[in-house]
């Protein structure tokens, strides 16, 4: 594996063993306020993790080329976070929660999101030559329009502060992650020379900010809460978001393989 992307991949996990630290005891699991230390010192640590992952993603040689084949572990997570976000809608509707504008929308483009990442994951699992995800284009776009929508939700509905780490990094994470699909979408369908290095910077965002500092929050969402069944929206939600950062890794790493 290449050593940059490595470095990456080690500094993210690290990250989210940190956050799990974090939040088992420097975080107030009811009001999310940090206990221990600076709020300023969760926002550097999150820093420097993006920073090294667009370094490393933007000054590697990169072949976008390289998601255009066949990637189980890239197969096998896409199928995983489809039926993620299938269960967070199929569990909003249980709990009566999509009666409302945003819920409603939320569960709409949970599914569609769900149809878009099951259509790759059949063509990254694929033992034939490689085709286009059905839908090209239009429904990639769809697809990604998900976490376009939680960036809105996000911001309507939490009224937090810069003290209240959680909401704010979410805000984060989702515009990590729709600027990875983005990425992805162009490399699938509209593939162009700068296209491998943009896809890698983002891949590696959405690695680090999707999984590794998403993974802890969906386990400490289960200490806090159990396995009821209102937490499981948000659970299923955050673990399909696992599923797209796990991608994103698994792209980076392909664009800048050199073997592959």
């Amino acid at each position: 594996m290449n050593p940059s992307v490595l470095f990456v991949f080690i500094l993210s996990a690290l990250l989210g063993v940190l956050r799990a630290a974090d939040l088992a005891f420097g975080t107030d699991a009811v009001t999310g306020l940090c206990l221990v230390g600076s709020v300023w010192w969760r926002y550097l640590a999150l820093g420097i993790v993006v920073l090294a992952a667009v370094l490393v993603g933007r000054t590697q040689p990169s072949r976008s080329e390289a998601v255009r084949s066949r990637r189980p572990l890239a197969g096998v997570l896409a199928f995983a976070g489809a039926v993620c976000f299938l269960a967070a809608a199929g569990a909003q509707i249980a709990l009566g929660t999509a009666s409302g504008l945003g819920g409603f929308v939320r569960c709409i483009l949970e599914c569609v999101c769900s149809v878009w990442l099951s259509t790759m994951g059949r063509c990254w699992l694929s033992p034939d030559a490689w085709k286009k995800p059905f839908g090209g284009l239009y429904l990639a776009v769809a697809g990604s329009l998900l976490f376009y929508w939680n960036v809105l939700m996000r911001f309507m509905e939490n009224s937090s502060s810069w003290h209240r780490v959680q909401p704010t990094a979410a805000v984060w994470q989702m515009l990590a992650v729709l600027v990875f699909l983005a990425a992805l979408a162009r490399a699938l369908h509209i593939p162009q020379p700068d296209n491998g290095r943009t896809l890698c910077a983002a891949g590696l965002a959405a690695f680090a900010l999707g999984l590794c500092w998403q993974l802890p929050q969906c386990f400490a969402l289960l200490a806090g809460n159990g396995m009821g069944l209102a937490v499981m929206p948000d659970f299923f939600a955050g673990l399909g978001l696992c599923c797209v950062g796990g991608i994103g890794g698994v792209c980076a790493a392909a664009c800048l393989n050199r073997q592959s």
